[in-house]
């Protein structure tokens, strides 16, 4: 299925949600993050059903035993060390697992193992019963099959498994008590078409529904992203800081606060139009955007035509090579700038400031660090790069005000 075209996927080259449907991931499968949080998303979505189907299958299990003590009088003993009872201790633990807090950590590792066990004791039992001239048994194993796709709450492939192992047993069974061929070939061909047929819908509502999955995500993250530029905004930055913070801050590492400014920018709008200068915005936010590579590091839009670059755990030497790579990067795109009166291409200006995460300091110094360097940038002649030195007053969380500056957008 293919995304709506409205989501124009390749202005987000850094969401995972984007990233995955440009995929189309054909093995039904994401990238582990996102495939942990897709798991959880399902789980809450299909915990209703998963709790109908544990419970009847835990009401068929024990009318079996009934069976077993009552019509059948097999002694007591016999049933609670039979397969029989292991069925309704593995019902029973599954359905309250369904019920508890642990139900979304615990379920789908539980369900891989005990459904298909639960698979093999019915289709072993049920061969029996075929032998013995009761083919009617056979409905619940068809019925098993397709539970295991729609109510039983696994995805494609451990449903596929299951029915597969459900298959084996059921023929495994019949060839060890000798059975006929020809039923041989009847019962597991009836369980083959049976589990094809799940599986071919089954797959179809997986690939619908994780598509599903990624464009909610993906519109999700269009209210943190800048309209023009795709990059994140200045909400969604202010909102990231503090998880970057707290990360380096529990692992003693260092970020660097880039703040960057296209120089002139005013001027170049003003003789090129305005269309012109959204359209040179969108080519610097790609180049800002490439060089926020790990999962922590942040590119946004701050404002206008400020944007801002922080990354985690970075010296302070490899801070200032990107820096300066990312400023070359821009010029090299050779967006004419014919007014301006720094370089006849656009150019940019960075400040940048390296802060090490500490009780008592702040991550908005951070910023304003960077933001002293980027007026310092300006005032010496703009297409620079410079960084700012840490405030001694940085560990109380005091910090130098800048001078007034010019505004950005001069």
């Amino acid at each position: 299925m293919k995304p709506p075209a409205i989501l124009e996927l390749d202005r987000f080259s850094d969401s995972p949600y984007a990233s995955e449907l440009r995929r189309g991931f054909p093995d039904l499968r994401f990238a582990p993050e996102l495939e942990r949080e897709y798991q959880t998303f399902h789980l809450v979505r299909v915990r209703t059903r998963v709790r109908f189907f544990l419970l009847a299958i835990l009401v068929q299990a024990c009318m079996a035993m009934v069976q077993l003590l009552w019509m059948d009088h097999v002694p007591l003993g016999e049933v609670f060390h039979g397969w029989t009872a292991l069925a309704v201790l593995l019902c029973g633990v599954l359905a309250l697992v369904s019920f508890s807090p642990w139900y979304e950590p615990a379920y789908l590792p539980s369900a891989r193992l005990m459904l298909p066990v639960l698979g093999i004791i019915a289709s072993a039992g049920i061969a029996q019963h075929l032998l013995s001239g009761h083919p009617v048994t056979m409905y619940f194993l068809s019925s098993y099959s397709i539970a295991l796709f729609f109510l039983g709450g696994q995805h494609f492939r451990e449903a596929v498994l299951a029915n597969a192992l459900l298959i084996l047993a059921l023929a495994g069974t019949l060839l060890w008590h000798h059975g006929p061929w020809p039923a041989l070939f009847y019962y597991t061909g009836v369980l083959t078409v049976t589990a094809t047929m799940g599986a071919f819908i089954y797959r179809g509502m997986e690939q619908q529904l994780r598509t599903s999955f990624l464009e909610r995500g993906l519109m999700g993250e269009l209210a943190a992203r800048d309209g023009l530029t795709g990059l994140k905004n200045r909400g969604a930055f202010d909102a990231h800081l503090p998880r970057m913070w707290g990360q380096g801050q529990r692992e003693r590492r260092q970020l660097a606060v880039l703040m960057i400014d296209v120089d002139h920018f005013k001027i170049y709008n003003d003789h090129y139009g305005h269309q012109a200068g959204d359209a040179a915005l969108r080519r610097v936010s790609q180049v800002v955007q490439s060089f926020a590579r790990r999962p922590l590091d942040i590119a946004a839009r701050y404002g206008g035509e400020e944007f801002v670059l922080a990354l985690f755990d970075i010296s302070g030497e490899h801070a200032r090579d990107i820096a300066e790579q990312l400023r070359q990067a821009i010029q090299a795109l050779g967006v004419l700038h014919e007014v301006s009166p720094t370089a006849p291409f656009v150019t940019v200006s960075i400040g940048g400031a390296l802060v090490g995460p500490r009780e008592g300091r702040s991550q908005q110094g951070g910023v304003q660090l960077a933001d002293e360097a980027l007026y310092r940038a300006k005032q010496e002649g703009r297409n620079c790069v410079r960084f700012a030195q840490a405030d001694p007053f940085f560990a109380t969380g005091s910090f130098r005000r800048p001078p007034p500056r010019r505004s950005a957008r001069s």
